[in-house]
């Protein structure tokens, strides 16, 4: 069925295809070089300048349970075959799948288990084969070469962590102060390493909750790691908000969501596409009938964005660093 939401995203693209067809016809053809498209899934050979996001390696998982594990299978066969490794995290192996069983009970609850044991599993057999590891969730769908192109602006040996970002101010809160979460969070190779070898090792760091991201960042932080702003230089998210994309367009965040506002307090609350980036990252709580359609409309995007040679190499996060603070501390955690 084609809703509303699946409209909303069709007309974004389109305006944006628009004016990539009028930049060609002042730009000229003439910049296209004769370097091939490497194959993307079933995408097809066309003439580039060069690779977007080569030279960034991405360790990508997924988080999941044999009784969700039909949910993956939308990124599995979309987005994640575009990560250098993508690695799929459950509470039990399925070699068919395939899925890493790791020893942890199934579960909502304990999802912070869950994100332990898979960022420990990742650090202790892939660490030297990636630069950057993000977790995603099944219902997520991530732009890889439009991330890779950010991180290349990055630098893999600062303990960084990225996402869609929030803050939590309240004394009664899992943890204090600015932290990340949403569709997807990406670590940084230095980030990965503190959290398994130093903060780890504090048992109170990702005890038992749902609130996975935001324990990692308050993990991260007691070991001097930052909470990177990743709006772009005019204030827009690239990741964006936990909702629904039409509650984006429409603002209706106190109807669906009154708790965001909250959480957005020193950024500022989504109202409308106009906070959304030209270059979005990542898209949460996405039907499974929408999957392929992302895929669809992104492969186009890129396909245009290296005919015309266009440069990304500009694409950066605000980059604000947030560092340890007086609400941030394992003695909130404990509340």
């Amino acid at each position: 069925m084609f809703t509303v939401k699946r409209l909303i995203v069709c007309l974004v693209y389109a305006v944006f295809i628009i004016w990539l067809v009028r930049f060609w016809n002042s730009y000229g053809s003439e910049k296209i070089s004769t370097v091939k498209l490497r194959q993307f899934g079933n995408f097809e050979s066309v003439t580039l300048k060069r690779e977007t996001g080569a030279g960034v390696r991405l360790l990508c998982f997924l988080l999941t349970d044999p009784l969700i594990l039909h949910k993956a299978v939308y990124a599995r066969d979309t987005w994640m075959k575009r990560c250098d490794i993508a690695l799929f995290m459950s509470s039990a192996e399925d070699r068919q799948f395939p899925t890493v069983g790791l020893n942890v009970s199934a579960g909502r609850q304990f999802l912070s288990d869950k994100t332990k044991a898979a960022l420990q599993y990742v650090h202790e057999h892939y660490l030297d084969e990636a630069d950057f590891f993000m977790k995603a969730d099944p219902d997520s769908y991530v732009a890889v070469e439009i991330l890779k192109e950010y991180l290349k602006n990055c630098n893999t040996s600062e303990p960084e962590i990225y996402g869609h970002n929030m803050y939590s101010g309240t004394p009664t809160a899992y943890t204090g102060g600015h932290f990340v979460a949403g569709a997807a969070v990406v670590l940084t190779k230095e980030a990965l390493v503190r959290l398994v070898t130093r903060g780890m090792s504090d048992p109170r760091c990702l005890r038992d909750s749902f609130a996975d991201d935001l324990l990692v960042c308050a993990c991260l932080i007691e070991v001097g790691g930052y909470i990177v702003d990743t709006r772009d230089q005019f204030g827009r998210d690239t990741f964006l908000p936990p909702l629904n994309v039409d509650d984006i367009v429409y603002g209706k965040y106190n109807e669906v969501a009154p708790w965001y506002i909250d959480y957005r307090a020193p950024y500022g609350s989504c109202s409308s596409v106009d906070c959304l980036s030209d270059h979005p990252i990542a898209f949460h709580y996405v039907p499974k009938s929408d999957f392929s359609l992302l895929d669809y409309l992104f492969r186009i995007r890129l396909r245009l964005i290296q005919q015309l040679s266009i440069d990304l190499t500009h694409l950066r996060f605000n980059g604000t660093r947030y560092a340890k603070n007086v609400q941030r501390s394992f003695s909130v955690l404990s509340v």
